[in-house]
């Protein structure tokens, strides 16, 4: 099995996982209206999950040559996200990928990427709920052009010899996504 199919294999769990929660956590049908409440809580999931990858990716810019880590900033919109919603920002945020090598980060970035695959349930589901405010009816974060085929490519063409460190780097990416997502109590 390549590398890139063992990768997109890998990222599947997390495409189930961003699937269920859309489904409003009992159950019910995907057709139904995003929850306000349910919505915020994705955003600062995600919001956590982002900062703390792209401090990471500020730190370790050495050794992500060629990663332009401007154009993959995810914080911005999230937080122009949360303020649409009404919701405060959070002040604190854990550095959970601070001990992380590049190769493991170059995993994670790949999660992050895949945040998206289910982007325009989202946009529907949040289109559907007349009870949340205009403004967040629409989107940055998961309005954001999909870029994982790119990310893909990026970490193919530099992981040579260090394809289970990011391999391990997805797998623990997607059990911390799933713990943000949990103990965000989303249902």
């Amino acid at each position: 099995m390549n590398f890139l199919t063992l990768l997109q294999q890998q990222a599947q769990q997390l495409h189930g996982q961003i699937r269920s929660l859309l489904q409003l956590g009992q159950g019910q049908p995907s057709n139904n209206p995003l929850p306000l409440k349910q919505y915020q809580q994705l955003l600062c999931a995600n919001l956590a999950y982002h900062r703390a990858l792209e401090t990471a990716l500020t730190q370790q810019a050495a050794y992500l040559p060629g990663y332009d880590r401007l154009r993959q900033c995810r914080t911005p919109y999230l937080v122009a996200d949360l303020l649409a919603t009404g919701a405060p920002i959070p002040q604190q945020y854990p550095s959970y990928f601070s001990s992380w090598s590049s190769w493991k980060l170059m995993g994670a970035v790949y999660v992050g990427e895949g945040l998206w695959t289910e982007a325009q349930e989202v946009i529907e589901a949040l289109e559907r709920n007349p009870l949340v405010p205009t403004m967040a009816r629409v989107s940055r974060f998961f309005s954001q052009p999909l870029t994982s085929e790119r990310m893909a490519t990026y970490v193919t063409n530099r992981a040579e010899g260090h394809e289970d460190e990011v391999i391990q780097g997805v797998q623990e990416a997607i059990i911390l996504y799933s713990d943000l997502t949990h103990d965000t109590a989303l249902n």
